[in-house]
């Protein structure tokens, strides 16, 4: 069994202060002749293709090659080690869309904003800034991993490092709408681009302000929901008071898998693995919330 690997503080991951191209192919398990190839083929490693929206659109999917994609897990993987802050709960193990939506119980004010195209919209000047600034790296080694990160001088939305490099690369801005809930004593939560903020109240001039800053960094907010004194679903669960509810849409979607799956037709086909995927998916989803009561 692996022995799990111990969280450690910014100032301890394994890129702070990095100095040498050589040592970080070291650190990517790669060699450092197959590190120049990824940085310089760059834009070429990856495939663009679109995929059906629950709306009806469509999402541009950017996905980088196996050999690119394999160092930009890695990367996320020892970004991942870093201890987490209390408001970041994805990508974070052992944190969910659930444990997002239950941090904000009890609160009656809930107001919730979305970063409109985070993906997009973060520059490989911002992930340059983090390596570089935050991390300390020597400015060859930050534009080594910026470019690794990067597709056509953003975040790619399909690669596995997108959404935790996301919130380093604008970790000025979150430690800043955090320090404004705290000082309000208000409760905070980001996941990936879901921004939550509660209390017993949250005034407008607060979340204007936790606007501007995000106005401040080039992102944009989009899809404003306010809940005052009623349920108020955050990541997809129904917060109501002290407890935590499956949305009656993933009712009606678990009986409706269910009657699908007692189909004659569906008898020895593959169709019933892929229902049973999905019926387990959602047995799974409806869980997680009772266990958090």
């Amino acid at each position: 069994m692996a022995t799990p690997v111990k969280s450690h503080a910014l100032a301890d991951s394994s890129f702070y202060r990095l100095r040498s191209p050589h040592k970080l192919a070291m650190l990517l398990k790669v060699s450092l002749k197959d590190l120049g190839r990824l940085t310089a083929a760059g834009d070429t490693l990856y495939r663009e293709f679109d995929i059906p929206k629950k709306t009806g659109d469509k999402r541009r999917v950017e996905s980088p090659r196996d050999d690119l994609k394999k160092v930009q897990a890695r990367i996320a993987s020892l970004l991942g080690r870093i201890t987490p802050t209390d408001y970041l709960f994805c990508p974070v193990k052992r944190r969910c869309y659930v444990t997002n939506a239950a941090r904000h119980r009890g609160n009656r004010v809930v107001r919730c904003l979305d970063v409109r195209k985070y993906f997009p919209s973060t520059s490989a000047r911002r992930v340059y800034w983090f390596f570089h600034k935050i991390m300390r790296c020597t400015s060859d080694v930050a534009g080594i991993l910026t470019r690794l990160g990067t597709y056509r001088g953003h975040l790619p939305t399909g690669g596995p490092l997108s959404p935790i490099l996301a919130y380093y690369a604008h970790y000025d801005v979150w430690e800043n709408i955090a320090q404004i809930t705290r000082l309000h004593k208000y409760t905070l939560s980001v996941y990936v681009d879901d921004v939550t903020i509660s209390g017993p109240h949250v005034r407008a001039s607060v979340l204007w302000e936790i606007k501007q800053a995000i106005h401040r960094s080039g992102l944009r907010y989009h899809k404003e929901k306010t809940f005052i004194d009623r349920p108020a679903e955050i990541t997809g669960v129904i917060v109501a008071g002290d407890r935590l509810v499956i949305p009656q849409r993933q009712h009606l979607k678990l009986h409706a898998t269910k009657i699908e799956m007692m189909k004659p037709e569906n008898d020895g086909s593959k169709i019933i693995a892929g229902r049973l995927t999905g019926l387990r998916g959602q047995m799974s989803q409806i869980r997680q919330v009772d266990l958090r009561n």
